[in-house]
């Protein structure tokens, strides 16, 4: 889970008059959205051979959206996968042999964290575009 500062944002948009609650809930579900859009991009698909019945996809298309929420005084914003083995994929995981021995590691391909880091890298143009909405509702 992480936290971000944005009081600069918040004052701007306590001085124009905004609902500091509908705009924090609409930002960070932007946020998410973008996060959640680059976690589905990166997510591998697995490749099995033709004629062996088997369909990659499921780990991609188990993404759920958590939603946004006010918890105490800030809000917070999730999503998840609820896969078993997608915690393997995303951290990486050791290669065993039919005796249990470790042959090799797999490194991971760290879909979530690149998830998380386009949400943060994408914030301050929603906070912008935020407080354009806001200066455009109140006839700024």
């Amino acid at each position: 889970m992480s936290t971000m500062d944005y009081s600069k944002y918040m004052a701007a948009l306590k001085q124009l008059g905004a609902d500091l609650d509908e705009s924090a809930k609409r930002t960070l579900s932007r946020m998410n959205a973008k996060g959640m859009e680059i976690t589905v991009k990166n997510t591998p698909v697995g490749q099995y051979p033709k004629g062996s019945g088997k369909v990659g996809g499921t780990l991609r298309k188990s993404w759920n959206n958590g939603g946004t929420h006010k918890v105490g005084n800030s809000h917070e914003s999730r999503y998840y996968n609820n896969v078993y083995y997608g915690l393997y994929v995303n951290n990486g995981h050791r290669i065993v042999n039919r005796r249990h021995e470790t042959v090799g590691y797999k490194e991971g391909v760290r879909m979530l964290e690149q998830g998380q880091d386009a949400a943060k890298e994408a914030a301050p143009a929603i906070f912008n575009a935020e407080i354009q909405r806001v200066k455009v509702k109140g006839g700024w």
